[in-house]
């Protein structure tokens, strides 16, 4: 499509935590400029959008809408603290980064395989673990519903800081599990 660039929302996160969403750009050049004049330390890629994320304000209401969005999962090293000893919180050592590279082998297992998807770009997420964008239009197009779906079916981890049983296992096992 000749618009998803121009479409593509960017959010950036500015100095003293100042978040700054709705922004697009006409072209490559015009972004990398933005970047280097605003400094975020933070840069969040969104939807693509029925029009240019900077004109929302100027559409008629209702017609601003997200057409496509890549879905994606993130593995946060927290999400480990109950069964690693080595560390905590945000710490990672390399034990820890085991742990990591199991969910991100079942994960893409999963997406490839029960799945198909076949686009899957796996991202250090620059603090606590690893995001996996699954760019396939088939994914891109999917409903909020059908990624609840999903995300339900790939979850092993249940709850909150609350939840004394976080693994739930359903019968049958999956087999990437077992």
């Amino acid at each position: 499509q000749k618009n998803y660039f121009q479409n593509r929302e960017f959010s950036f996160t500015l100095k003293d935590d100042i978040y700054v969403r709705y922004q697009s750009f006409s072209t490559q050049n015009e972004l990398e400029k933005e970047m280097q004049k605003m400094n975020p330390y933070k840069i969040d890629i969104g939807a693509i959008y029925s029009h240019r994320p900077n004109q929302h304000n100027t559409v008629k209401s209702g017609t601003f809408q997200a057409l496509e969005k890549e879905l994606v999962f993130d593995i946060d090293m927290t999400d480990y603290d109950d069964v690693r000893s080595c560390c905590s919180a945000a710490d990672i050592c390399s034990k820890c980064w085991t742990l990591m590279t199991i969910a991100v082998r079942i994960l893409d297992r999963a997406l490839r395989e029960d799945f198909g998807f076949q686009h899957l770009l796996w991202v250090y997420s620059g603090r606590r673990g690893v995001h996996c964008w699954v760019c396939d239009e088939a994914a891109r197009k999917l409903s909020v519903a059908a990624r609840s779906a999903v995300a339900e079916y790939l979850s092993l981890v249940k709850g909150g800081e609350e939840t004394v049983k976080k693994v739930v296992l359903t019968d049958p096992i999956h087999p990437f599990i077992r």
